[in-house]
C-alpha cells in the first residue's frame, strides 16, 4: 500500500511540475472553447524542463527544441472539468515556409491527458504552429494556429 501511494503522490508531483513549467515559461499559454470543450494548449523551449520531468516524458532538453502541450477538457466548472482523449494533428513552419510534421506522444496520468510534440527552432524566428484536434463528441475538428518566437537561454 504504502509502495502505491508513493508512486501516486510521484506521478502528482511530476505532472504538476510539468504545468508549473509550461505555464511559468511559456510565451504563449492559451485555450480555445469548441462547442462543449475547452482546448488548453502552449508551446515552450524544452530547456525550460527540469532534467527529470524531461527524462520521464521523453523529451531531449536543448536550448533549440520546443515543446508543444495539448489537452481537451469537457466543459464545466472549473472542478468538474474532464480530460478527454482526442486525435491531434499538427506541424510546425518557419519563415522560410519551410515545415515539420509534429508527431504527438499522448500522456496519461491518473486524470490528465495531455498530447506533447518536441520540434527544432531557429532562434528569435517566427514559428507558426498549428494543430488539429478532434474529441469524440465534437461536430467537427477544430484547427488553431498561431505564431511564436523561441529564444534560447
Amino acid at each position: 500500500m504504502h509502495t502505491r501511494i508513493s508512486s501516486l503522490v510521484y506521478s502528482l508531483i511530476t505532472v504538476t511540475a510539468l504545468f508549473i513549467g509550461l505555464l511559468f515559461h511559456s510565451a504563449e499559454a492559451a485555450e480555445k472553447k469548441v462547442g462543449d470543450y475547452i482546448i488548453y494548449y502552449n508551446a515552450f523551449n524544452s530547456s525550460f524542463l527540469q532534467p527529470d520531468v524531461a527524462k520521464n516524458y521523453n523529451i531531449t532538453r536543448s536550448g533549440l527544441t520546443a515543446v508543444l502541450n495539448v489537452s481537451i477538457h469537457k466543459d464545466g466548472k472549473p472542478t468538474e472539468r474532464q480530460a478527454t482523449a482526442a486525435s491531434v494533428q499538427g506541424k510546425v513552419t518557419n519563415s522560410l515556409s519551410q515545415f515539420t510534421e509534429l508527431a504527438f506522444r499522448e500522456i496519461k496520468e491518473e486524470q490528465a491527458i495531455y498530447y506533447i510534440a518536441d520540434f527544432q527552432f531557429r532562434p528569435e524566428e517566427d514559428t507558426t504552429i498549428e494543430f488539429t484536434i478532434k474529441a469524440p463528441g465534437m461536430a467537427r475538428a477544430e484547427t488553431i494556429s498561431f505564431k511564436q518566437k523561441f529564444y534560447t537561454e
